[in-house]
């Protein structure tokens, strides 16, 4: 779970009163004791009732039988009558039959029908003989209105109860719980505020958790006088260690310079015996040599040809590296500038029997505001590569625009080779110091790998970025992109 959703978690819970739970659960406790005591003494008071509906039952059919002794005798049906119908004004019975020996229904008389009346059924003896029948229901909704009624005015004088106990409570509980928590919201502010002083509380019920807050500070107060030592061992290192990076700094960039100046003085020395044995070998050329002499100018020339391009990539590097490679600005023609660097490469692409084309997308700006020194550059170094590292095929290199805003105009320039190809794991070596991807190929083409780095640094220090696409056996794909400002255009 992240931070935020911690904090909206935290926002959302609710808070709750401590002595208002405590006093909810006490209530609920005597509620729940109460209502359990009212169930029972009402089961009790029913089962009371029923034994006291009972014992009265058994009381009225004695006197009925008492008093129905003699007329059954007799067969009289006008007593008979005139002591059911008595018998019947009575609230406890609902029902009165009374038959004869014969099964003759002599008085029979029955009340609203009541579903949980209690049925007797009993024989009337004479001198032990059977002379009739009785049944009798009587009725218990009597009693059990009572005890309705008492269940109810229990429940009633519960609720009540319940209230004024919750009332109570709730006040007495909040008195007597307010002092100690506060003497523990003081507790643990002053823990919260880095006072770690042993701290005691009045209260019995909190020792346990106050001896463990003062074990708690006891470690806290040791981690920290720990990691303030580790802090200060650690700084006093780091200091140590940044001095002596500072010296190895001075030292290295002193080295770099003194490196990047005996280049630059190596190599202009260099230029100057160069020139001249070029100059040397066009003289012997114009001289009339028979072939093998001939032969052996025409390879120092290439040589010195060579050995010359090195040197001015050495040079260019080392003003690269240095930040003192500076551009030439200014507003130039861009197709003519890419025809021209193409035209020089087409004699090297026919002498290997390569076809070299190139293409302009149609949009493509006539005049645009850059170095065009250096994109020839940049072009000549990728054209170069092409056309070494293909024997068979052919060449394209397509000029379009990535992209064309009211600001600037980014130009991509695609160099498309059918050559050997690149490994998708030996990419990473390319755009390296005096790095190609396979040591055959250095043995094979030669090279040092430096003019695509150049080309690299070039590109970036125009605002622009460069890469590969590549497959194994099947060709390479350099493109560079370029941006071009309109707004420096109009300005010129």
């Amino acid at each position: 779970m992240s931070l935020a959703d911690k904090k909206k978690s935290e926002g959302k819970l609710k808070k709750k009163s401590i002595s208002r739970r405590l006093s909810s659960s006490l209530v609920i406790c005597i509620a729940i004791i109460c209502l359990v005591f009212i169930v029972i003494i009402y089961f009790k008071k029913m089962n009371d009732s029923n034994k006291i509906l009972i014992n009265e039952a058994r009381e009225y059919q004695k006197l009925i039988t008492s008093s129905l002794s003699v007329p059954l005798w007799d067969i009289d049906r006008d007593s008979i009558q005139e002591i059911g119908t008595s018998y019947m004004q009575h609230n406890l019975i609902c029902r009165l039959l009374i038959v004869d020996q014969m099964n003759r229904v002599l008085f029979s008389d029955q009340k609203q029908k009541q579903d949980n009346a209690i049925q007797f059924e009993w024989k009337v003896f004479y001198n032990q003989e059977t002379i009739g029948r009785v049944e009798m229901d009587v009725n218990s909704e009597f009693y059990h209105q009572k005890n309705r009624e008492l269940f109810v005015s229990s429940l009633l004088t519960l609720l009540v109860a319940v209230m004024m106990i919750s009332l109570t409570t709730g006040f007495f509980l909040k008195a007597i719980l307010k002092k100690p928590f506060e003497e523990l919201g003081v507790i643990v502010e002053s823990y919260s505020q880095g006072n770690y002083d042993k701290t005691q509380t009045s209260y019995i019920e909190f020792d346990q958790f106050v001896k463990v807050l003062n074990q708690m500070a006891l470690k806290i107060i040791k981690q920290n006088e720990e990691l303030e030592q580790r802090v200060n061992a650690r700084t006093k290192e780091l200091n140590e260690a940044n001095k002596e990076l500072k010296k190895l700094a001075i030292l290295s960039e002193e080295a770099n310079r003194a490196k990047s100046e005996f280049l630059t003085n190596v190599s202009h020395e260099l230029r100057t015996p160069m020139n001249g044995i070029m100059g040397m070998a066009t003289i012997l050329e114009d001289l009339g040599l028979d072939e093998s002499y001939l032969q052996c100018v025409t390879i120092i020339q290439s040589s010195t040809r060579d050995l010359l391009s090195l040197i001015n990539d050495l040079l260019d590097y080392s003003s690269l590296n240095t930040g003192q490679l500076k551009l030439n600005l200014s507003l130039f023609d861009l197709k003519g500038t890419v025809s021209q660097i193409i035209k020089i490469f087409e004699v090297k692409a026919q002498n290997k029997s390569l076809q070299l084309k190139h293409h302009f997308a149609e949009n493509i700006p006539e005049k645009v505001f850059g170095d065009p020194i250096r994109l020839q550059q940049v072009i000549a170094n990728l054209m170069n590569n092409a056309i070494k590292f293909t024997e068979t095929g052919e060449i394209n290199m397509n000029v379009g625009i990535q992209r064309d805003t009211s600001d600037e105009t980014i130009v991509i320039f695609q160099i498309i080779d059918t050559g050997i190809g690149i490994l998708q794991e030996d990419m990473k070596h390319l755009f390296k110091l005096f790095s190609q991807v396979d040591g055959s190929v250095t043995r094979k083409y030669g090279g040092t790998g430096l003019g695509l780095i150049i080309s690299k640094k070039l590109v970036e220090l125009m605002g622009g970025k460069i890469n590969v696409n590549s497959e194994k056996d099947k060709g390479s794909t350099f493109w560079f992109t370029l941006s071009f400002n309109k707004n420096n255009h109009h300005q010129e």
